[in-house]
């Protein structure tokens, strides 16, 4: 219990530290070069959580174990989908890809706070505008960059079959982009959705990260209408996840 809050207020204070100092120094330091900004951000971040989670593990907090990440490192101009049973799904997968961006919600995106990190590294906010989503989606994945897609829209609840959304889909369809299949497992569970984070299980938990297929749209011989397209696309990575799940953790 004490570890697990030495590492919160670890993350909490590194963050805010960075966000009122080097985020902001790297903005005005490289402002009229947007691409070298968004690469020196997008590592800070990479490193700064790959620490946090090297930290986590020193303390005991909790186990990690990563199957073909090398692709993940390799991989460009791909949309990351994967599923999402904890708070720090995110941290783990930004860790071990220092080409990723996020989409992000409208408040994270204009939070006094968390605004310098975000729009410094060039993350993806979600507007209101469908059109200027996926034309920001279609420049990062344009410029070799993957993005990350939690395609159930909120964690997931264990002991229940993954429910996606169709957003990635869509997404997937209109830029002609592959997925990359990510399975994450927690056991036992731990930050759930709506946990407390003093709310630790009896014993350490251990996520296991294991990286899947790399998809191409072209091999599904989806259909020409783009809605029955966008189902098709939905229901085979569903049947994907259901399959992993059958199989054992990584």
């Amino acid at each position: 219990l004490f570890a697990t809050g030495t590492s919160f207020l670890i993350f909490g204070f590194i963050g805010l530290l960075f966000a009122v100092t080097i985020f902001p120094l790297i903005n005005v330091a490289l402002a009229f070069n947007k691409p070298l900004r968004q690469s020196v951000s997008s590592r800070v971040i990479h490193y700064s959580w790959r620490t946090f989670l090297v930290s986590m593990r020193v303390l005991g907090v909790l186990e990690l174990r990563l199957e073909g990440t090398q692709a993940l490192q390799s991989d460009r101009g791909v949309i990351v989908i994967a599923n999402h049973p904890s708070l720090i799904d995110v941290v783990i997968l930004i860790s071990v890809m220092k080409n990723a961006r996020g989409i992000v919600k409208q408040a994270v995106w204009n939070n006094p706070v968390m605004r310098s990190a975000v729009r410094s590294a060039n993350y993806i906010p979600n507007s209101d505008d469908p059109e200027a989503l996926i034309a920001k989606c279609r420049e990062t994945l344009a410029n070799g960059d993957n993005i990350v897609i939690f395609p159930e829209g909120s964690r997931t609840v264990p002991g229940t079959p993954m429910k996606l959304q169709r957003g990635f889909a869509h997404l997937a369809l209109r830029l002609d982009a592959p997925l990359r299949l990510v399975e994450i497992r927690c056991d036992p569970p731990t930050l759930l959705k709506g946990q407390k984070w003093y709310d630790i299980p009896a014993t350490r938990p251990c996520f296991s990260v294991r990286v899947a297929e790399r998809l191409d749209l072209t091999e599904l011989n989806l259909d020409d209408t783009p809605s029955r397209a966008v189902r098709q696309i939905t229901r085979h990575v569903a049947a994907r996840y259901e399959e992993m799940s059958k199989h054992g953790s990584a």
